[in-house]
């Protein structure tokens, strides 16, 4: 380690001045003067140094600012403040006093400790210390490996702007107040084993050259925003009270980055993920906006929303549930939050069977391609935006969000409307297109913001990517909602005065595009059912025409010639409704759904009721069955 560079401006205290030179050193020593004296401990006399140690005893204060001190005067000093538990301080002020050596601090109990500036030239150890107190390493620099193990901090402790240029150990310790590391740099390693940090912990703008190891570890709110991690990054068994901060953090992490359990959200906002990784994280959010993954990252998430929107992935990338049991620390906070969310008041919201299921709820700017979604929640999820959405890849169990389900018919119309999968994007601009109370009608609160609502044709779009990507899975009848909602979003971007939205609402109102079989079924049977009463009613004769054959014999006898010929049908009279009428009626319209011609005589009307049903109840069969080829379909 290089000698420290001399502060050029003198201190706040009196200093000792010892060895000071006009010419290159004016001001000497910085250690502040002894009480009564005129010189620093370590420049007095022996006779007054040992004389001033003598009159010490355990829990005074002491003032060795600005000194440099050895490893003997330091034993010496903890020696004068010994009692049973062992050396005893009462406020300790060692702002900018350089320890020589290996200084050990090991059992030294603590009031209030000062040690800003401090440098410590070896290893210094501070093995079951005690601060009862606050504890002040700010700008501390460490040269050799540091060990703080098993001490008891009842007061904050402060690191900021401290340099480690060796491994720092933190294990086995108890913070009750915050621990604040902001722009400290480690030059190795850091380790944080076995720690108890429940007053909050901050390592914010700091950087650590080697590997980082969060181990068994119960950490208050935390902040790792801006800090670099450039060796491998290693959170195992780590449980947050509250939010855990990685905004814009640099990480390079191990192949398995927890678990870890946080009773808040997991901000990694503009972060930067530099190796491979399975990130093994329960939360009640997870933010990965604008994060950069720059190698194949799994997030096998419990419970936590996860926001992916501007996320930029150059591998392929995996978000998951975590189902299978593992060994965490107490989720029961968050299966309290989970619960809850579950039992809120959210009409179209579907949850999953399981409680810890994670649920995505933004891809936009997301490069879909090197994405897969397996075992999740997509209710809240929006997707417009993302790019190569036809490529995106769904498996396991996945779920969108359902259209409301209706107690009562809506209308006149003859059928309660089919549930299928909707978009977030749908529901809010379904919830936003009129003034209508769509929050009573099933489809949730209104946006606050209309511009947060995509446009029809954007919402077109994003189905027909999305039933691509189920169709390219070979997963077609997957494909039918995303399908259905494309043909939605047609229909309603077009204006009514526009052929095209007539021949859409016939398309929906007969059959739902081809995909509901119940309706088609539904229309042929009503159809079916008027074709036989205007049958019995209109269409078929009173009787049978008979036939007659008329001839002239000729005078001298002779061949006769007779022409064959039947009466006009005759337009039925009296009662209509009778069960031979209703049989013919029947067999003329079942013909007539198969496209074929019964052979019955019929009215004039009657074959203008003949022509009509043989055109439409084929096309009602043939939409019915090709909803539930749409079902079937490999």
């Amino acid at each position: 380690m290089a000698e420290p560079s001399p502060n050029p401006a003198p201190p706040e205290w009196p200093h000792c001045g010892h060895g000071a030179a006009p010419a290159t050193d004016p001001i000497g020593c910085r250690g502040v003067r002894a009480p009564g004296r005129t010189a620093c401990l370590p420049h007095l006399e022996e006779r007054d140094r040992d004389r001033f140690l003598t009159g010490l005893g355990p829990g005074d204060d002491i003032d060795l600012r600005g000194c440099t001190l050895t490893e003997s005067l330091w034993d010496d000093i903890c020696s004068s403040l010994e009692n049973e538990a062992g050396p005893e301080f009462g406020h300790a002020r060692l702002d900018e006093v350089v320890f020589e050596g290996d200084t050990v601090f090991d059992h030294v109990t603590f009031g209030r400790a000062d040690f800003t500036g401090a440098v410590f030239t070896g290893a210094p150890s501070f093995v079951n210390s005690h601060f009862t107190e606050a504890a002040k390493f700010e700008g501390a620099e460490f040269g050799g490996t540091v060990n703080f193990e098993g001490g008891r901090y009842e007061g904050p402790m402060f690191f900021d702007r401290a340099a480690f240029l060796g491994d720092a150990i933190f294990s086995n310790l108890e913070f009750r107040f915050g621990s604040w590391l902001n722009h400290t740099r480690f030059e190795r390693d850091v380790s944080f084993l076995g720690c108890k940090l429940y007053g909050g912990f901050w390592l914010g703008e700091s950087h650590v050259a080697g590997s980082t190891h969060f181990l068994d570890c119960a950490l208050g709110p935390t902040a790792l925003n801006g800090t670099v991690f450039s060796g491998e990054t290693d959170f195992d068994r780590v449980s947050v009270a509250g939010g855990c901060n990685l905004e814009r953090a640099r990480i390079h992490p191990a192949p398995l980055f927890g678990p870890i359990v946080c009773e808040g959200p997991v901000s990694l906002v503009d972060a930067q993920i530099t190796a491979s990784t399975v990130m093994d994280i329960s939360a009640t959010e997870i933010w990965l906006n604008g994060a950069t993954l720059q190698e194949s990252v799994t997030l096998r998430a419990r419970y936590a929303s996860v926001d992916l929107a501007r996320a930029r992935l150059f591998f392929p990338c995996t978000v998951t549930t975590d189902h299978a049991p593992s060994e965490r620390p107490d989720e029961s906070a968050l299966a309290s939050h989970a619960l809850s969310a579950v039992t809120s008041d959210q009409p179209i919201r579907h949850w999953t069977h399981d409680l810890v299921t994670a649920s995505i709820v933004s891809l936009k700017g997301v490069d879909a391609s090197f994405l897969l979604l397996s075992d999740v929640d997509l209710t809240r999820c929006e997707f417009s935006g993302a790019h190569h959405l036809d490529q995106l890849r769904l498996e396991g169990y996945w779920h969108l969000g359902n259209s409301p389900h209706f107690d009562t018919w809506r209308g006149v119309l003859p059928f309660q409307p089919a549930r299928r999968l909707v978009l977030e994007e749908e529901r809010k601009w379904r919830a936003l297109r009129n003034r209508r109370d769509y929050e009573a009608q099933g489809w949730g609160r209104r946006p606050d913001r209309e511009q947060d609502v995509p446009g029809l044709a954007t919402l077109t779009t994003t189905y027909r990517q999305l039933r691509k990507a189920r169709e390219d899975a070979k997963d077609e009848p997957g494909a039918t909602d995303f399908y259905y909602g494309e043909m939605e979003m047609r229909r309603h971007s077009r204006r009514w005065n526009q052929a095209e939205r007539w021949l859409l609402q016939a398309y929906w109102l007969l059959s739902g595009y081809g995909l509901r079989a119940s309706r088609a079924l539904g229309w042929l049977s009503a159809s079916m059912f008027v074709t036989i009463l205007l049958m019995m009613g209109f269409g078929l004769p009173q009787s049978a025409p008979k036939q007659e054959a008329t001839g002239v014999v000729p005078a001298g006898g002779g061949r006769v010639s007779f022409e064959i010929d039947k009466e006009d049908p005759k337009n039925p009279t009296g009662d209509r409704f009778t069960a031979k009428r209703f049989e013919k009626a029947l067999d003329i319209t079942l013909n007539s759904v198969v496209f074929r011609s019964s052979g019955q005589d019929l009215t004039t009307a009657g074959k203008y009721i003949e022509m009509v049903s043989r055109f439409s109840e084929p096309v009602l069969l043939g939409l019915a069955a090709l909803a539930v080829r749409g079902r079937v379909k490999r």
